[in-house]
């Protein structure tokens, strides 16, 4: 395990100064994937809407029309947690590519800088700028795409389960709506 941190550490360190926001920008985004799987995992938006429907058929003893647009209220309420969480992982995503790219700048002006102190004769000052801005260019892509695919795939599921119909059902604990 220490091996492999280490591995990891000398990664984060070749490949220069945006590394760490680059790797924080990974787990906050995959922290907001995860949390709205979780919200989406639970129970269906259809499911949650009949159950809202029943409670507040039995509760209020209002109209169904009513119960059912309160429901709908809640549940939409719900769901826009859902829809934040999603936006600000589809934020990280998007950002993880340019500090990648600021990554790969940043590489190319120590390449540079290098090839101006020391001239062409030391390949090791021209390997390692152009090292550094390989590294954070792949990062930023692989940080990138599957959190963009996963949040595509997360917000059509969302879309689905919005789309749904609910119907209202008898109440909880046996008895019918008012």
């Amino acid at each position: 395990m220490t091996g492999l941190l280490h591995t990891v550490l000398d990664f984060v360190d070749a490949g220069g100064g945006t590394m760490p926001p680059l790797l924080l920008c990974c787990l906050a985004m995959w922290y907001c994937i995860l949390r709205a799987w979780l919200d989406l995992l639970p129970v269906s938006a259809d499911a949650l809407r009949a159950e809202m429907d029943r409670t507040f058929a039995c509760l209020c003893g209002r109209s169904k029309a009513e119960d059912a647009d309160l429901a709908h209220v809640l549940a939409e309420t719900v769901r826009a947690r859902t829809r934040r969480r999603l936006s600000l992982a589809a934020v990280f995503a998007g950002a993880a590519p340019l500090l990648g790219l600021l990554g790969t700048v940043t590489g190319m002006i120590e390449t540079f800088d290098g090839v101006a102190r020391f001239g062409m004769m030391s390949p090791k000052v021209i390997s390692s700028g152009i090292s550094q801005a390989m590294i954070s260019t792949q990062t930023g892509l692989v940080v990138a795409v599957p959190g963009l695919i996963a949040v595509y795939f997360l917000r059509r599921r969302l879309h689905r389960r919005l789309l749904a119909p609910a119907g209202v059902g008898p109440c909880p604990g046996g008895g019918d709506a008012p």
